[in-house]
């Protein structure tokens, strides 16, 4: 009788522990010729590198509560997306060796995915030149259910199946976002008739990026082919199309905060009260608050971090060796398009300044590995100013950057090294070249 009362008071330990197996998904990798790029699995906003040994194998335990899909990053800059299910196991195998690029997938969840990579699914050929929107939006339609015909004649489970018509029809919502903005107003309408999709849809990485093409295009069809502003102006705008036309709760609280999350460090309270409104993922909402609460280290006044770091010729630089000038700040990387992109206004601006009490540094946050890089991209790019590499000194860039390491970053310091904007203009943004103006004037 002990035993039978023992084993009823276990009962519920047991059956949660049987849930648990059941819900744990086990990405394994088996990895050639490693060069020590760990890769990388992405869901939503968890981003984990996995590590691999000695012997080229590595695994991560994922706690799933439904099917997903992941973004692998097996070597860099190759990325495989991934579908993934509680419970059943996924086996990547690759080489990392110059030149090959061929993944096989093993494991329960290997015909799903082979059929991911292996289906012949029909591509979306628009023609951007055709006045008529509509014409594109046939095409995509008739494509759309081709390729969802080709998910339901397969033989894979109705679990997959369901996930993947999703992702296919995420896919066509894509094409669609390539449509050329003809009537804007009858544009949009469509669009916010095919974006509005179940919370589901944002397991699909895919979608994650439709969403945010989608606002772009409110933003343009709102400006209708004027000057989009940057910064808060920016934000305003998108705000207004996120709140009026996504309805659905966490495709709005994803959006939100992808529009509002770096202004917590700026302290601008209607984005404050906004952001906590609509967010409702708790992770999200956590690296909010902290990032609010480290935004009084770098208000303005407040004096910059110290540093040490070596520039392109060998030397060491420090926040002591600037002080007595104006001090303007680009935070790069060789593998950021954005940043580079900003490199010739930033060069404008050093010829503009040239012989004022402005300094213009730009700071590297490329791993050390990369280093010859960096001084090759230098090069170039015929960039001048100081150039600085940081040496992976990542607790100084947190300061700056608490929940990601985002860039291209701007930052202004006074004479004594004290921040004026710690979340500067950009070198394009015509307000940056007024702001030096307005420092050198007021001093004469």
């Amino acid at each position: 009788m002990k035993r039978i009362l023992l084993l009823i008071g276990c009962l519920p330990f047991l059956l949660a522990s049987c849930r648990q197996e059941k819900t744990a998904t086990t990405l394994r990798f088996n990895v050639s010729d490693y060069d020590g790029n760990a890769p990388r699995v992405i869901i939503g906003w968890d981003n984990q590198s996995v590590a691999i040994d000695s012997a080229g194998k590595g695994a991560l335990s994922l706690n799933l509560k439904a099917p997903t899909y992941a973004t692998v990053e097996v070597r860099k800059y190759d990325r495989r997306l991934c579908y993934l299910e509680p419970g059943k196991d996924l086996i990547l195998t690759y080489s990392m060796k110059k030149g090959e690029k061929a993944v096989t997938f093993d494991g329960a969840l290997a015909p799903e995915n082979r059929f991911i990579y292996q289906n012949d699914y029909l591509p979306y050929r628009l023609d951007y030149q055709e006045r008529n929107p509509q014409k594109n939006v046939r095409t995509i339609d008739s494509v759309l259910a081709v390729n969802l015909q080709k998910v339901a004649e397969s033989d894979q489970s109705a679990t997959f199946k369901e996930w993947e018509s999703k992702r296919v029809q995420v896919e066509a919502l894509n094409a669609l976002m390539r449509v050329p903005l003809m009537n804007a107003p009858d544009h949009v309408k469509l669009l916010t008739e095919r974006i509005n999709r179940d919370s589901t849809y944002l397991s699909i990485p895919a979608y994650r990026e439709a969403l945010d093409q989608y606002i772009r295009k409110c933003v343009s069809a709102d400006r209708q082919g004027g000057r989009i502003p940057e910064g808060a102006g920016l934000a305003d705008i998108r705000m207004k199309y996120i709140l009026k036309n996504i309805s659905e709760p966490a495709a709005r609280s994803y959006l939100v905060d992808i529009t509002l999350f770096h202004f917590g460090e700026q302290g601008i309270e209607r984005y404050d009260r906004l952001y906590n409104q609509y967010v409702t993922d708790p992770e999200r909402l956590a690296l909010y608050a902290e990032a609010c609460k480290k935004a009084e280290r770098i208000a303005p006044g407040q004096p910059c971090p110290d540093f040490r770091f070596a520039d392109n010729h060998g030397d060491t630089v420090t926040l002591a060796d600037l002080k007595g000038k104006y001090v303007y700040i680009d935070m790069w990387a060789t593998w950021c398009g954005p940043c580079k992109g900003e490199m010739p206004s930033l060069l404008k601006l050093e010829k503009e300044f040239a012989g004022e009490d402005i300094l213009f540094v730009s700071l590297s946050i490329d791993r050390n590995k990369d280093i010859d890089l960096w001084k090759k991209t230098i090069e170039e790019m015929g960039l001048g100013g100081i150039q600085l590499h940081l040496g992976e000194n990542w607790e100084w860039l947190k300061i700056f950057m608490p929940a990601s390491m985002s860039v291209p970053r701007f930052v202004l310091l006074d004479r004594e090294g004290k921040f004026i904007n710690s979340s500067m203009t950009r070198p394009s943004d015509k307000a940056t070249a007024e702001k030096f103006r307005e420092l050198l004037n007021n001093e004469k």
